[in-house]
């Protein structure tokens, strides 16, 4: 999968099948509109082009609401990677982009400079000043220039929609089970292991505070998580606590730390991968550190019931 960024180095060829989107988060949504791609290569041949966006149109149109981003745009090529596509053309969204008509956008670039046998789009998307670009006027844009436009119907999981501004709602609402469901992958973020207070390891409870690669990232609702992370591309086990660790002095910034189950590496600097796997309670202010301490015991008690539901009991001890 090439990734290109200058649409001077992609060469016309009228035999492609192209989407548009932002894809953040990569969801079983999109992935519906992946497979179809796949499906179009290789009945046709036809070489398969995802245009994306960085940084986020909403983080441009909208720079005082500190819209939060499900993927990065690193995350989300590797999460492309998964499907056949052969370029992944990576747009830098600026204001003046912002202002370039639907049908320009089809006419000058996807027609001219990529070339187009098909286009495949979700149900409700949207693109072009002003966001005209809908599938009917996709299809119109179709029947004008000579191209197939295939839509992609809506999909649904427990009666609930599947869009990138759905997960971002419910990972907001804690509940990090059900997001997982809309993703079709547990929602993780990637960071840096920091420094932290030490207090963790003064309780007997050692924790990694975790600083995320990118402050756009959608950090979920404060409090208590089942996680998986992963260090040196080797797996392993914890309860997160996400918030201001109110029990004690109260930090000015959230806070997150991790207590790796049966683990005690340096890792300060280190690369980490978190996924949430389920969400155990919210976070709480305890009358003394001997009660948080008793509180985490209980705690990692039942992420243990919950993880060996999910994942083999010898995969989660490290053995």
């Amino acid at each position: 999968m090439g990734i290109v960024r200058n649409i001077r180095k992609i060469n016309k060829d009228s035999n492609s099948v192209v989407t548009v989107g932002v894809f953040d988060g990569v969801h079983i949504a999109h992935r519906e509109i992946l497979k179809r791609m796949e499906e179009e290569k290789k009945k046709t041949g036809a070489r398969t082009l995802l245009v994306t966006f960085d940084p986020h149109p909403q983080e441009i149109l909208r720079p005082r609401e500190k819209f939060q981003i499900l993927t990065t745009i690193d995350e989300r090529i590797e999460l492309l990677k998964e499907y056949d596509l052969d370029i992944v053309f990576v747009v830098n969204f600026t204001l003046e982009f912002s202002n370039i008509t639907a049908e320009e956008f089809c006419k000058d670039v996807m027609l001219e400079k990529i070339g187009l046998r098909k286009v495949i789009v979700g149900y409700n998307h949207a693109f072009g000043k002003n966001r005209e670009g809908n599938p009917e006027k996709l299809k119109e844009f179709g029947e004008r220039y000579g191209f197939d436009v295939e839509i992609v119907p809506q999909l649904l999981v427990e009666n609930i929609p599947v869009s990138s501004s759905k997960v971002r709602s419910i990972l907001n609402n804690g509940d990090v089970k059900l997001a997982s469901k809309l993703l079709g992958r547990y929602y993780f973020i990637n960071g840096v292991v920091v420094r932290g207070s030490g207090r963790g390891k003064e309780l007997g409870i050692p924790t990694a505070n975790i600083e995320p690669n990118s402050r756009r990232k959608l950090i979920p609702k404060n409090g208590v998580y089942v996680v998986r992370v992963t260090i040196d591309r080797k797996n392993y086990y914890g309860v997160m606590n996400i918030g201001y660790r109110p029990t004690f002095e109260l930090d000015s910034e959230r806070v997150m730390e991790v207590n790796i189950f049966d683990f005690d590496e340096e890792i300060y600097f280190k690369h980490i991968k978190v996924e949430f796997i389920d969400r155990l309670r919210d976070e709480m202010k305890f009358s003394s550190p001997k009660e948080l301490v008793e509180q985490i015991k209980i705690d990692k008690e039942r992420a243990f019931e919950i993880l060996e539901k999910e994942f083999k009991k010898e995969e989660i001890l490290n053995k």
